[in-house]
């Protein structure tokens, strides 16, 4: 949004500020661009806009209505009633046997819809008009295309056409859900209409007597006896089948092999177990046996120790001894050294070999080994009698087997068999019901009245209905609609301004201000009043209560009002406010607007003083630059600038610091400068200034600015860095009369 716009520039300006660069500051929007929703007299205001295309597009629809009015032709419908007696004597119901069961009403309707799709057939039609000829009822058809230049068509499109057209004409209604059907043909002779309902009738009788007349029962006589035939050769085929397999129930035979297939698995299964579990037993045996000794080992003793052999115990008392005396004596005492002596006599009589080893070693029989012979031949008993088991059990099974497979294939065919039977009944007797209900039904056709009845025939009508009334209330509504939609269609492509709150809703700039007579100098009391108040907001609105000093006029074309509205607002400055005020005009040499100003001025009233009349300002030369002069005008303390293009403010060439230098200084000696810049598309002059000014209008002429300018008009300032204050639309026009817009 805008404001969020401004909001980040004056951020960032700030930031400018704080590094030293010299910043302009900002004074933001005067008002909210909220828009509220249009009002009657802004949809007001863009039909009168819009009224002649508006206009134009109702009368063509109205004159196409009219038109076609004028060529609506009379035409007379001619009626006649048909009743549709729905009984047990109807063809495709009939039940004269009355076995069939009783009669629903729903059924009539379906039966009285079904004639109806008979009579609206094409066969029918084509049959009425053979009857009456297809040129008499629609002659059109006959005449050569294309204003003569083209020949007729053939007879078979001649005959497709009249089929359609006659399809369009003909109507057929049931009435209020009744038996009795409603026959109606549109045409401009009555007498032909009534002859063509009459032959629409005739054609439909013949054509269901057609239908219906249909024998049945010899057709139906045949396929019973064939169907008869079949019955019984499936009888005979399920009797051979259940000789063939020696069944009698095979539900129950079915139930009793499968128990006993189950009943075999499972002995089977207890069986392979115990096979197994012997197996175990008797590999364990055998392994077992074969690793046990014939004998085994019941002790073994070795010894070389004899009776009365005491040599460890006198070693043992000597060392005793030794050990008490070295710990008493020295060592070269006599007696220990005697003991020393006996030990090692004593140690080497333990060593030496003169002693003998004695042996001794028992065995005896193993007693395990005839206790597993005894066991394992046990087993090996038991396990042939269980492989002579399992061995008759697989020969049981597999019988058991067979047999659910012989069962299950009867099965399968005996089911396939009995389905057929079963289809076979049921068509059988279906068949001989029909067949019976078909002979009589043919036997009273032929004594019986039709049961549809010509109630009325058609008779000429007496007046007809036209679609001229039709016509023309339709080309009226469709006037006000296309008219509407016409209307709607140009003002959405319409790409210029009307009114003021269309630029605020569409470019978010508030307008400030809007003027109608900018053709004139703004003489009238409303535009004196709109200038007054355009005035106000701009003086009462700026930054840390200082008011806008610099203002430059924005606008995107020549010609859109600025400089108009610039002098009024200068004149409104100086004369109604007592500012020194100076118009910088950078469009052209400032002669123009002096010499306005001093034509438009008005006397001097009593009390007023020039205020600076006649004086000429002092010289702004910027280094490198022209001087700018401005020149005092007949309205006190107003000066307009002359030859501001060549200045130093005017130039593209000097540096924006000095421009700016430029602006400050004037801005010293005027109280309000307003600046009027060449159009933003033509020069670069106006975005340029647009930073270095305390706020800029933008300018657009009501029904000449294009939106897409306008929208490009308000980026290029706000790309630039400065700020827009509001927008002021001049040229304004008021297209509601003002005897219509004084009721608003």
């Amino acid at each position: 949004m805008l404001s969020q716009h401004l909001e980040n520039r004056r951020q960032s300006q700030s930031a400018d500020q704080s590094d030293g660069a010299p910043a302009q500051q900002s004074h933001g929007v005067l008002f909210s661009s909220g828009v509220s929703a249009f009002t009657p007299r802004d949809l007001l205001i863009l039909a009168f806009y819009h009224k002649r295309i508006i206009l134009i597009v109702a009368l063509l629809s109205i004159i196409a209505g009219l038109t076609a009015a004028t060529y609506a032709r009379t035409r007379y419908a001619a009626e006649s009633l048909v009743m549709m007696m729905i009984d047990r004597s109807h063809a495709g119901i009939s039940d004269v046997a009355g076995t069939l069961p009783s009669f629903l009403s729903i059924d009539g309707l379906k039966s009285v819809d079904s004639e109806i799709r008979i009579l609206e057939s094409r066969r029918v039609i084509e049959d009425t008009l053979s009857a009456l000829g297809p040129a008499t009822l629609f002659p059109e058809i006959a005449h050569p295309r294309l204003f003569g230049l083209l020949p007729a068509d053939s007879p078979q499109d001649q005959l497709e056409k009249a089929i359609d057209k006659f399809k369009r004409r003909l109507q057929v209604e049931q009435q209020s859900s009744s038996n009795i059907v409603r026959l109606s043909f549109s045409h401009e002779d009555p007498d032909l209409a009534a002859d063509t309902v009459n032959a629409l009738a005739d054609a439909y009788l013949k054509r269901r007597r057609a239908i219906f007349d249909v024998p049945r029962s010899p057709f139906l006589a045949s396929e019973l006896a064939r169907h008869s035939d079949q019955l019984k050769s499936i009888e005979g085929q399920i009797q051979a089948l259940k000789s063939e397999y020696d069944i009698v129930d095979l539900g129950q035979e079915s139930l009793l092999a499968a128990n006993q297939v189950d009943s075999i698995v499972q002995r089977r299964r207890q069986t392979q177990e115990r096979q197994a579990a012997l197996q175990a037993e008797v590999t364990a045996a055998k392994k077992r046996l074969a690793a046990l000794p014939e004998r085994v080992f019941d002790f073994r003793e070795q010894s070389n120790q004899t009776q009365n052999d005491d040599d460890r115990n006198v070693l043992l008392r000597l060392e005793l001894e030794r050990d008490r005396m070295a710990s008493q004596f020295l060592p070269d005492y006599p007696p220990l050294q005697e003991i020393e002596r006996k030990i090692r006599t004593v140690r080497q009589s333990m060593k030496g070999g003169d002693k003998p080893v004695y042996n001794t070693t028992r065995e005896v029989r193993n007693p395990s080994i005839p206790f597993l012979n005894n066991h394992l031949l046990t087993l090996e008993i038991e396990q042939d009698a269980v492989a002579r088991q399992l061995d008759e059990l697989n020969r049981q099974h597999t019988v058991a087997v067979e047999k659910v497979g012989r069962l299950r294939k009867a099965e399968s065919e005996l089911r396939d068999l009995e389905r057929t039977r079963g289809v076979m009944e049921d068509i059988y007797r279906d068949y001989a019901q029909r067949t019976e209900a078909a002979r009589a039904e043919e036997e009273a056709a032929k004594v019986r009245f039709s049961n549809v009845r010509v109630v009325q025939p058609a008779v000429a009508p007496a007046t007809g209905t036209s679609m001229a009334p039709s016509f023309i209330i339709a080309g009226l509504v469709g006037g006000i609609l296309l008219g509407g939609a016409a209307g709607v269609l140009a003002t959405w492509l319409r790409q210029v301004y009307i009114l003021p709150h269309e630029i605020e809703r569409d470019l978010g700039v508030p307008a400030i201000a809007s003027f109608s007579d900018t053709d004139g100098e703004l003489v009238s009391p409303g535009a004196q009043q709109e200038l007054i108040h355009l005035a106000a907001q701009l003086r009462d609105h700026g930054l840390e209560d200082q008011p806008m000093a610099l203002i430059q006029f924005v606008t995107a074309n020549d010609g859109d009002g600025d400089a108009i509205v610039a002098r009024g607002l200068a004149l409104e400055f100086a004369k109604g406010r007592g500012l020194r005020t100076l118009v910088i005009d950078l469009c052209g040499d400032g002669t123009g607007q002096l010499a306005a100003i001093n034509a438009g001025a008005d006397d001097k009233t009593d009390g007023e003083t020039d205020g600076g009349a006649g004086e000429r300002l002092p010289t702004i030369e910027p280094q490198g630059t022209g001087e700018l002069e401005a020149l005092p005008s007949a309205v006190p303390l107003l000066w307009v600038s002359r030859q501001a293009t060549g200045s130093a403010l005017g130039s593209l060439r000097t540096p924006i610091a000095q421009s700016r230098q430029m602006l400050e200084r004037l801005n010293q000696r005027f109280d309000i400068i307003l600046i009027l810049s060449p159009p933003i598309g033509n020069s670069h002059l106006a975005r340029r200034l647009s930073p270095m000014v305390d706020a800029n209008i933008l300018v657009a002429r009501a029904e000449h600015t294009r939106a897409p300018v306008a929208a490009r008009m308000r980026d290029s300032i706000l790309a630039s860095g400065g700020d827009i204050v509001g927008l002021v639309l001049t040229g304004r026009h008021f297209h509601i009369p003002q005897v219509i817009y004084r009721w608003l």
